[in-house]
Order: structure tokens, then C-alpha cells, then sequence
């Protein structure tokens, strides 16, 4: 942020904040003072949102790294997987 001594010296502070006396009166300068505030604040939220959504588009997609479940089995093979595995149980039952 730029330091306020590059937005003039403290006479033409004055000056302004006798303006906005004049112009907004004594009673409404607080209510305008807080909507700005608030304005400024809502700025400052979308700003940060379109910087973030700015970055979110500049890296490069990650792919998923397929797990050991999801590996591209076909049917068949997976039903030979299943099979194999079930073969030594069943001889083992019957030989004891």
C-alpha cells in the first residue's frame, strides 16, 4: 500500500475533511465512513477470489495415479484372478 504522504500533505487533508463536513453533514459522515468501509471490503474479498481462481487456472491439471483396484482388468482376467485364489482353499479342504 502506498503511504498516505503521496496523497498530498496534511493541509489538504484538512481541507477534504472539511469538505465531507459540509457535504455530508456532522451526523452522516459516520454512515458513510462505515458503507465505505464496507465497499471496500467487498473490493478486497472479490479481489483475492479472482486471484486465486487466476492461479487455480495457470497450474497444470494433476492426474490421478490409478490405484491397484482401478488398474484396466478386463472381466475375464479378473475372474481368473478370483478363481486362482479360491483354488487352494477349496484343496485344502478336501484333503483334510
Amino acid at each position: 500500500m502506498l503511504p498516505l504522504a503521496y496523497f498530498g500533505s496534511p493541509s489538504q487533508w484538512l481541507i477534504f475533511a472539511i469538505i465531507c463536513l459540509v457535504v455530508f453533514g456532522a451526523s452522516r459522515l459516520p454512515e458513510v465512513a462505515r458503507n465505505l468501509g464496507k465497499s471496500l471490503g467487498i473490493l478486497r474479498r472479490a479481489k483475492r477470489e479472482f486471484e486465486q481462481e487466476l492461479m487455480r487456472e495457470q497450474d497444470p491439471p494433476r492426474k490421478p495415479i490409478p490405484s491397484p483396484v482401478e488398474s484396466d482388468v478386463s472381466p475375464e482376467a479378473e475372474a481368473r484372478l478370483v478363481r486362482q485364489h479360491q483354488e487352494p482353499e477349496e484343496d485344502s479342504a478336501r484333503q483334510g
